[in-house]
């Protein structure tokens, strides 16, 4: 009798730590604050929302030089293969999926080489995102002297960060010239979205000042991953024409206490005056999210949300995030989703003056779990090409309607009901 009240007492022991697991992996209980308040008259671009938006971030307003958008593989790979091509001291290459196939070889020969003409390489990859990586192809790339290192792999040691990934991309050449936004290394990133085994995606070509910001989002973490501590004119070369677009460059590394991703987002919308614009792949707004949208339409403010149906390469995100269509739509909020292969782009827009750019989405993980570096900049040529860009991608969409949306199935229901269990984890 002993021994089986000890069993019982151990059996519900061990269903409490399994339930404590499962509402920290998948509740927001006490994760974060109830509601987001304050800077509700703050204008978006203001010199007091930069001020604001500094101090909340940590990151320093600074001006730089134009930036420029790379649309698709046919004017990614050019570019940035150019710029590698006449790199003199090193490359950095810092990405999240990498995948086998014609673009992983191309561009791992392409480094070989820079290597065998001195040139110094360092790759650094996700564990869980560059899970399929050619590993053997990229040791032909260490075997000639490039460097490899991976984001927290499975280690006993990091069990508990386990679900934290580096989902920063940041490719910088010499210091001077560097790259960032939605671009991996898989064939699917090649070709201009002409059909689904193409997706459409956007980078952006960086100088001055902000290629030395993503250049310091490569050194952070590959000096916590691999302990080579990268200094130096030589990795930051002096800048002496600074520019005159104003920016911010973000570099986050969330913790229980601070997220300033969501603060970035939160306070760009909240700011809006007449329009708000938003592309992503993965799109599961919060709370803080949620109502920050809701408040801008019910205002007067148009605001656009464009994201990929159901060729998106993770269904569940899809489902997640339409389970918060109906009281997007019934706000004002007006939903697109791509038809024409997966739409991967990421930025917003507003008031055809403020952008983000980055590795960053409108999602939990990228708030809260991911590493992720991303540029905040006030300029309207960049906003008026994204505003472009943005008006050319909603030929290819379908735009959700709430009369519409009401009318769906039970079936239709009950997957984004479910997935949205999951929405701590996308």
């Amino acid at each position: 009798m002993f021994i089986v009240w000890w069993l019982v007492i151990v059996a519900i022991f061990l269903l409490c730590v399994l339930a404590y697991a499962l509402v920290t992996l998948f509740g927001s209980f006490g994760k974060r604050p109830l509601a987001l308040t304050g800077a509700a008259k703050m204008v978006t671009g203001s010199d007091e929302f930069l001020a604001s938006l500094s101090a909340l971030t940590g990151a320093a307003v600074e001006r730089g030089r134009a930036v420029r958008l790379l649309t698709n593989g046919d004017q990614i790979f050019p570019a940035m293969f150019s710029a590698m091509q006449q790199a003199k001291h090193h490359i950095h290459v810092m990405t999240f999926v990498w995948m086998d196939g014609k673009l992983s070889d191309y561009l791992i020969s392409l480094l070989i080489e820079k290597v065998k003409e001195g040139v110094e390489v360092r790759v650094f990859l996700d564990s869980l995102g560059g899970i399929y990586a050619p590993e053997e192809k990229l040791k032909l790339l260490q075997k000639a002297g490039g460097k490899v290192a991976w984001f927290s792999r499975f280690e006993f040691g990091k069990l508990s960060r386990y679900l934290r990934r580096n989902h920063r991309r940041s490719i910088t050449i010499d210091g001077k010239i560097a790259f960032t936004g939605g671009m991996s290394i898989a064939d699917e990133w090649l070709g201009n979205a002409q059909d689904p085994k193409h997706w459409r995606d956007n980078m952006f070509e960086v100088t001055g000042l902000m290629a030395l910001r993503l250049q310091a989002a490569f050194v952070q973490i590959w000096s916590g991953s691999t302990g080579e501590i990268l200094v130096g004119k030589k990795y930051f070369p002096v800048v002496r024409e600074r520019g005159e677009v104003p920016f911010l460059s973000v570099a986050s590394s969330p913790s229980d206490a601070m997220h300033p991703i969501r603060s970035l987002f939160w306070m760009s919308f909240m700011g809006a005056q007449k329009r708000i614009l938003v592309e992503t792949p993965y799109f599961v707004p919060d709370l803080h999210i949620r109502a920050a949208l809701k408040a801008r339409a019910k205002a007067g403010v148009e605001v656009c949300v464009m994201v990929p149906n159901e060729l998106i390469d993770v269904p569940p995100v899809l489902w997640a995030g339409r389970y918060y269509y109906g009281e997007l739509l019934k706000a004002g909020v007006r939903i697109f989703e791509y038809q024409r292969t997966m739409l991967h782009g990421k930025f917003l827009v507003v008031d055809d003056a403020w952008s983000v750019v980055g590795s960053a989405n409108v999602d939990v993980r990228s708030k809260e779990l991911n590493e992720e570096n991303v540029l905040a900049i006030i300029d309207t040529g960049l906003a008026g090409e994204l505003s472009a860009s943005f008006a050319y991608d909603k030929e290819f969409t379908k735009e959700i309607r709430l009369r519409d949306w009401r009318k769906r199935n039970l079936w239709w229901r009950f997957r984004e009901a479910f997935y949205a269990l999951f929405a701590e984890q996308f």
